[in-house]
């Protein structure tokens, strides 16, 4: 169009650019992807921390089953009365990833549980 602007004695520049309105809708637009996104992120370590601590869970009663069979195999096949550290690698009994509370041990069947209630490991539940 025009290459030169006359406006109020000064003389403009034509200059290219980007609107307030344009710079506006790229703003609404990333805070929308920003409002879709962090749930998202969130809902997935918190998935993640659920599959963490079934996984220790199962680690329990693996060691669990493992002591069980080695008493099997000598005529003793009972439960341990408790979780020991020398039944796992690292010797470190598994924890929730919640608050490091060790996963709690029934030495009646052997199984484990999460000390936690489930809706303490999906916040959006």
């Amino acid at each position: 169009m025009f290459k030169n602007a006359y406006c109020g004695g000064l003389q403009m520049k034509n200059q290219g650019g980007f609107t307030l309105i344009e710079l506006i809708m790229v703003i609404v637009i990333l805070g929308i992807l920003a409002a879709i996104a962090v749930p998202q992120f969130v809902n997935l370590s918190d998935t993640a921390q659920a599959a963490q601590c079934k996984s220790n869970q199962a680690s329990v009663e693996a060691a669990v089953s493992i002591v069980y069979a080695e008493g099997a195999a000598t005529g003793t096949a009972v439960f341990p009365p408790a979780l020991a550290d020398t039944m796992f690698q690292g010797r470190k009994i598994p924890s929730c990833p919640v608050d490091r509370d060790n996963i709690a041990y029934d030495d009646s069947d052997g199984s484990a549980s999460c000390p936690n209630s489930i809706s303490e490991h999906t916040r959006f539940q």
